[in-house]
């Protein structure tokens, strides 16, 4: 065999390797079980792996099991950004921008991350940009991707707390305090958070789901100071109203 015809199997085999770790994402798979998917025996299986791991493109945990790494979302999103779902809900976002004054994101769930595809700025001074296009923050850490967390069920979201545990510890975010922000979100139907991205913001967040099955977010961020418990449960009503007129009522809770 010649090298350009091993060096085209190689690339094959990984792909294939990436399509079935996709496949298996956010729950996560073995070597072994990877190697018997692809039909490989487990070191080729094991090397193929490495490289995507090595890229970027696949992730492996302390328990040894692989999900897609942070440039393979990178990868599957980018084209989002000037998705359907973006042209569809713009105008939402720049009437909920203008109504309440505030930054109004679109995040959509990959995996155990909150993607960001757009976001509107409202007119008042003080700009609450806490997120960019295209940032990626794991879910529960802001207001849309606490709504998006609260959707999971409870092994699902301690096994996310377990993978992210450094990210949620350096934010003072126990699994106890987390559920506890869950349960209200699935009481409220909308997340109400504070300080989690970054002291002086608040924001508040709904889900909804997408017509390919998926599930988004539309959350509304602002200083603190603006963020009263009473305005906070306007912006939800509001929110749920635009989503409604939209055609995208907001998802029930667990």
């Amino acid at each position: 065999m010649n090298q350009t015809r091993k060096g085209t199997q190689a690339v094959a085999r990984a792909l294939g390797l990436l399509k079935l770790i996709s496949q298996a994402h956010p729950q996560g798979i073995g070597i072994a079980e990877l190697a018997d998917a692809a039909q490989l025996d487990r070191a080729t299986a094991y090397r193929l792996a490495s490289s995507l791991v090595e890229f970027g493109l696949a992730q492996r945990d302390d328990s040894r099991q692989y999900r897609l790494g942070v440039e393979a979302m990178q990868l599957g999103l980018a084209s989002m950004r000037s998705a359907p779902i973006v042209e569809r809900l713009r105008p939402v976002m720049r009437r909920l921008a203008r109504r309440t004054e505030d930054t109004v994101f679109l995040v959509v769930r990959n995996g155990d991350y909150g993607h960001c595809l757009h976001y509107e700025e409202g007119p008042y001074p003080v700009k609450t940009l806490v997120l960019q296009v295209g940032g990626m923050r794991v879910l529960g850490v802001g207001s849309a991707g606490m709504t998006l967390l609260a959707t999971l069920a409870d092994d699902e979201i301690e096994g996310l707390y377990q993978r992210h545990y450094d990210e949620f510890q350096s934010r003072g975010l126990s699994l106890s305090t987390l559920k506890r922000h869950v349960n209200e979100t699935r009481r409220q139907g909308y997340s109400n958070t504070a300080g989690l991205v970054a002291n002086e913001v608040s924001g508040v967040g709904m889900r909804f789901e997408l017509p390919t099955g998926s599930q988004g977010a539309i959350s509304i961020a602002a200083i603190r100071s603006r963020m009263q418990p009473e305005r906070k449960r306007w912006i939800a009503s509001i929110l749920a109203d635009e989503l409604c007129a939209d055609g995208c009522a907001p998802a029930a809770m667990r």
